[in-house]
């Protein structure tokens, strides 16, 4: 049925230059059942006007605002809040096309689907940056799969690039509702990588999903947001998060295939932290990365074994010294 609501929650901080064009892409999509949740998280900068003038002319969009406490704390507010059938996120400095929750609505239905996953475009600040349509190395087939696939999907980044964001998806409202225990939310003590475990909890709940091969998610790079700032604590819980989903799925014996996959991010992970602390000659959380590197060096060896510049770069790494 195409009159589900959908619930799409985008928080909102002092993106006063970008946040207009999100808002009209969200007011403007061709599926009209929705409730947009923008919870302004102490913006300072005008956005807060701006939630409140689209709030005002469009009775879909709810204005919330509070204190300053974190994306993932404005993501809980949303969360609490929802009253849709199906869940999306936004991120306040990004865009979609018109049809996108049209399309993943539809598909959602006709797959008997918890969960649709579509592509999305890299946009880019910079002049001379083009965007870039992110795709798959690899072909998803089928097009609609069990839960256990989609573990394969999300983690095998290389080869399955659409999969590893929670912005470009659309979830059944169950897979992050229970009825006795209310919403699952965000880890509020993690700083980068709450969206990490948000993902991993809601593939742990998906019995089926679908993909759908159109590109309708505009994500903007841009220099100074929280995920490119050469902040080693950032980067560290980054880190504390793949940790957290790999006991996760030890404790729900996931299949190996799918905890080796996520060893590599670790590593991933961890040499790209390595390469900033030695820069900043943090002996102590360089030890700490090239620790994890070498826990798992065989595992991460054996998965790029096609890939020797990717081993060379490892090995480098190891030999740093502060």
């Amino acid at each position: 049925m195409l009159n589900r609501k959908v619930s799409l929650i985008i928080p909102v901080y002092n993106t006063v230059k970008y946040l207009r064009r999100c808002l009209e892409s969200a007011v403007s999509q061709t599926y009209e059942n929705m409730e947009i949740i923008c919870v302004d998280d102490g913006s300072t900068d005008g956005s807060e006007k701006i939630v409140d003038e689209f709030a005002a002319r469009d009775g879909r969009v709810i204005a919330v605002h509070q204190e300053n406490r974190g994306e993932s704390n404005a993501r809980n507010t949303g969360l609490r809040i929802a009253s849709g059938d199906y869940i999306g996120f936004m991120d306040c400095d990004d865009w979609i096309e018109p049809d996108m929750y049209e399309c993943l609505v539809r598909e959602l239905e006709e797959a008997g689907a918890d969960m649709a996953i579509a592509g999305f475009y890299r946009e880019f600040e910079e002049t001379g940056k083009t965007r870039i349509q992110v795709r798959n190395e690899k072909t998803v087939e089928p097009k609609a799969f069990d839960g256990e696939m989609l573990l394969r999907y999300l983690y095998e980044r290389d080869s399955y690039r659409t999969f590893a964001y929670i912005w470009d998806k659309l979830y059944r409202k169950e897979i992050v509702c229970s009825v006795s225990d209310g919403p699952i939310l965000f880890d509020e003590s993690i700083q980068l990588g709450g969206d990490v475990l948000y993902l991993a909890e809601c593939a742990l709940r998906t019995k089926r999903a679908v993909y759908v091969d159109k590109t309708f998610y505009h994500y903007l790079q841009r220099g100074d947001s929280g995920c490119h700032m050469p902040d080693l604590n950032r980067r560290e819980d980054n880190i504390r998060a793949y940790q957290i989903v790999r006991h996760k799925f030890e404790e729900k014996q996931v299949e190996p295939f799918v905890l080796d996959l996520i060893k590599r991010i670790l590593v991933y992970h961890s040499s790209n932290t390595a390469e900033l602390a030695y820069e900043l000659k943090d002996q102590e959380v360089l030890a700490r990365c090239q620790g994890l590197m070498k826990q798992y060096e065989e595992v991460y060896k054996s998965l790029n074994a096609n890939k020797p510049e990717w081993i060379e770069r490892f090995d480098a790494i190891l030999e740093y010294g502060v």
